[in-house]
């Protein structure tokens, strides 16, 4: 029993230090290469309820969002890799 607990805990540390590890060298490269270099058209859709709990959506102006060439969100920044791939963004509802 002791070595099952054992080989769990090391492989939730060797987990958690590869995902920090990540995390680090994309920032690193974040910072020395990829500053924001593109901005993508993102759609925005606002979602409502009404008096009767039904949701209403309305269609708002596309915007110019930056991103950024990372794994990662850096900088207050999307990735590109993401932005592309969700072009619409739901605004709301805020239950």
């Amino acid at each position: 029993m002791r070595t099952i607990r054992r080989i769990v805990s090391w492989g939730c540390l060797v987990l958690v230090s590869l995902m920090g590890l990540t995390f680090a060298a994309d920032d690193l490269w974040s910072r020395f290469r990829g500053r924001p270099v593109e901005q993508v058209k993102v759609d925005r859709i606002y979602a409502d309820v009404t008096h009767w709990n039904y949701v209403e959506y309305s269609i708002g102006t596309p915007v110019m969002e930056t991103c950024l060439e990372a794994l990662m969100p850096h900088f207050g920044y999307t990735p590109c890799w993401y932005l592309k791939r969700h072009p619409i963004r739901q605004i709301g509802p805020y239950y």
